[in-house]
């Protein structure tokens, strides 16, 4: 009898472990890896997302969470605090930050969800997008930042000349850059790209914008992407349309975006990760992509004095008015 019942009790058990978004028995503990505030967008609509799924904090998760490191030198140390707690599982945000998260974790069999990575490949992070192997997946970024550039140049159609800031070394920047080359090109557009390495080197960048700048595109950067009050407050004063890659630069202030939004693709990793609790294996698990929507703020097209055609705004999905 006592065979039988335990077989039951076994069946039930694998029985749970087949229904994501079922609440576990027993607290499952998250490590959360941020690098910059950008990132914490992200993070909110992963607990939101598991939140959704049943899983209340404190109760059925519980998370390790220190804020973003702000710098890549302050990600080590973070994650060597998280690695010492053995979580069930990290989610982490940004690609430098991914980087670091993997390699540290190399020898620990602790499940990691990224999200997002612009191009985990080129990253170095996977070597394969449908079957990632090991003890990682999670969610990459469309790779069409060739598009949001000429959703700038039909918004903007009198740009010529674009300016980009990125910090060197930036996988995700690099990217960036070797998409939207052979768009401008096409468009005929000038790009001129300039390398910033902290908030010092883009204030003093911005101070020196020369004459003659039409638009300002920032690529997917996450220390770029954090200083985005002051990329608003340059455009807004010289009244340059700015293209950024997320809607939460756009709430900021920014023109526009064709890009992904930071809280749905935290829900996405989200469902990636109650796939693990589940009991599929992270490196089975396919890489996603993220969705790209068009994204417009129709109070700074006013400020900057850029009518834009209706036609396009009603394309977009989303749209800050004030």
């Amino acid at each position: 009898m006592l065979p039988i019942v335990l077989g039951l009790l076994f069946a039930a058990g694998a029985l749970w472990l087949a229904l994501p978004g079922q609440a576990p028995p027993q607290p499952k503990t998250i490590a959360l890896v941020q690098l910059t505030d950008v990132d914490a967008r992200t993070v909110a609509g992963f607990k939101a997302g598991l939140a959704e799924a049943g899983w209340r904090e404190g109760k059925e998760v519980v998370y390790l969470d220190e804020g973003p490191a702000g710098s890549v030198d302050r990600l080590e140390p973070l994650i060597r605090a998280h690695l010492a707690k053995r979580p069930d599982l990290i989610m982490v945000s940004s690609t430098p930050a991914t980087q670091a998260v993997k390699r540290l974790a190399a020898d620990l069999a602790i499940p990691i969800v990224f999200a997002p990575v612009n191009d985990p490949l080129a990253a170095g992070i996977v070597t394969d997008l449908k079957r990632p192997g090991g003890m990682i997946t999670g969610i990459r970024l469309p790779t069409r930042d060739d598009l949001r550039l000429e959703w700038l140049k039909r918004l903007a159609p009198k740009t010529r000349h674009v300016w980009v800031p990125y910090t060197p070394g930036d996988k995700s920047a690099e990217t960036t850059l070797a998409q939207i080359a052979p768009a401008a090109e096409r468009l005929g557009l000038r790009l001129s790209s300039q390398a910033v390495r902290d908030e010092a080197e883009i204030a003093a960048a911005l101070a020196a914008l020369p004459e003659g700048i039409d638009a300002i595109f920032l690529p997917r950067d996450s220390r770029v992407e954090a200083a985005i009050a002051r990329f608003v407050a340059t455009a807004m004063a010289r009244r340059l349309p700015l293209c950024a890659p997320s809607l939460t630069q756009v709430e900021a202030g920014a023109l526009m975006s064709y890009g992904f939004v930071h809280t749905e693709i935290g829900r996405q990793a989200a469902r990636l990760a109650l796939q693990i609790f589940a009991g599929v294996k992270p490196g089975d698990l396919p890489v996603e992509m993220a969705e790209s929507q068009l994204s417009l703020n129709l109070a700074t097209a006013r400020k900057i004095g850029l009518a834009l055609p209706e036609a396009i705004i009603e394309q977009a999905e989303r749209i800050v008015r004030e």
